[in-house]
């Protein structure tokens, strides 16, 4: 049994940057939709927050769905 030890290393650098990648656009998202919802408290509104909120929510949901996708098609 052979293993191709940089092939190993190669998925383990892409599998731990995606990850990385993926909680860093999450926590974006939430501190946009906090700002978001702090400025409404204090009678405001924050559209910064809100379309940083969006854009990175929604990239999350295209990391997700690429990750199914490979899954099912593979």
């Amino acid at each position: 049994m052979n293993i191709n030890w940089a092939l190993l290393v190669e998925v383990l650098i892409v599998a731990f940057s995606t990850a990385v990648g993926t909680v860093i656009l999450f926590s974006l998202g939430v501190r946009g939709w906090s700002d978001h919802a702090d400025a409404r408290a204090k009678g405001g509104s924050n559209v910064f927050g809100v379309a940083t909120a969006a854009v990175s929510f929604a990239l999350c949901a295209a990391v997700v769905a690429f990750g199914l996708w490979i899954i099912v098609a593979g």
